[in-house]
């Protein structure tokens, strides 16, 4: 028998309250004891109506119910991108843990589900790029009634070796822009990506609307529906006239992300490389700061959160600090020789 957790009282103005579970309160807006009596029995009996439908509701869903649920409301509130990871998590989960009905899925599960990843070698940001979207899923779940505590919360997510974002030197970009050069979309693609340090979806998304002429400046829709202004080199420039030329919505209207990635790993193999099209956007990054770029400018360009993020280029700095320190402090080159010509060796 459920037993429901409500007390009726009546404070010293006179009126009477609920107080709920967990301290909650309603006023009952009367001093009428029959009358706050009747409401009472009425409130306890919805109560008690939703809380049975509740617990109807985690008996019977299994967890691949769930994942159609969620996923025909994430397609309506989320970015293609984002359903696509949704998807591909929840669908990596129900492989590994089997179709339990949801309300017993617990940390055993989550643990199991991860240590299942990594047995199968993949890699630990790849299995923590599920670990997010599953967290997020069971949030939904929780805030539906359909479990009670989420059980990602009790399990960290896996920790990763912080490595140095890879990048193409000048060299090596010479030698990709020169095989793409009579591939004139492809070659706009890259050299755009290039200069930018934009992502591959913010290229995508780019319209004519969106490119400031007059300014030079472009309008840059990010993630999260965030935007930014950046401004376009001469080259950038030259290509985005030629293709924004009386012409309205997209700038690439004939690329997916998909035959993005296709065209560049062909690409690479041709060339004997191996980066990533996102590596083009660490170029992007790298090479600003080795130009002594502030990181803070370079964390603007790229749409970064927090500057905290950009620190991972931070290392390609010494150099320029060493020449800025050379430089601030040549000032005191010639005091220095002097002082030290006058020095008697003991």
């Amino acid at each position: 028998m459920l037993k429901l957790n409500m007390k009726l009282f009546r404070r010293s103005n006179g009126y009477w309250y609920i107080r709920f579970e967990r301290g909650k309160e309603k006023s009952l807006r009367t001093k009428d004891r029959k009358l706050a009596e009747k409401l009472f029995k009425e409130i306890q009996k919805e109560v008690l109506k939703g809380k049975i439908i509740l617990l109807e509701k985690q008996e019977k869903i299994n967890l691949s119910e769930f994942i159609q649920e969620y996923l025909s409301w994430a397609e309506k509130i989320k970015t293609y991108e984002s359903v696509r990871r949704d998807k591909a998590a929840l669908n990596n989960f129900l492989k590994i843990i089997g179709n339990k009905p949801l309300r017993i899925i617990g940390i055993r599960d989550v643990e199991k589900f991860i240590t299942t990843c990594l047995d199968l070698g993949r890699k630990r940001s790849g299995i923590n790029v599920d670990y997010r979207h599953l967290k997020a899923a069971f949030n939904k779940a929780r805030e539906w009634g359909y479990i009670k505590e989420n059980p990602f919360t009790k399990v960290k997510p896996l920790r990763e070796e912080k490595k140095p974002p890879r990048f193409l030197s000048q060299e090596e970009v010479k030698k990709v822009l020169e095989a793409i050069k009579h591939d004139k979309d492809f070659y706009d693609i890259v050299l755009f990506t290039l200069e930018t340090g934009c992502r591959r979806q913010e290229v995508l998304n780019l319209e004519a609307k969106d490119i400031d002429f007059l300014n030079g400046f472009i309008r840059i829709r990010g993630k999260g529906n965030k935007e930014r202004i950046i401004p376009m080199t001469n080259r950038v420039r030259s290509l985005l006239e030629k293709r924004c030329k009386n012409k309205i919505g997209k700038v690439f209207p004939l690329w997916h992300k998909d035959t993005i990635t296709k065209k560049w790993h062909k690409l690479m193999k041709k060339l004997g490389m191996d980066y990533r099209f996102h590596d083009l956007r660490h170029t992007a990054a790298s090479w600003l700061v080795m130009q002594g770029v502030p990181l803070q400018f370079v964390q603007e360009l790229l749409g970064h959160s927090n500057v905290v993020v950009t620190q991972i280029y931070a290392h390609l700095r010494p150099e320029v600090l060493r020449e800025s320190l050379e430089k601030t402090f040549s000032v005191l080159d010639q005091f220095c020789r002097q002082n030290s010509d006058s020095v008697v060796e003991k």
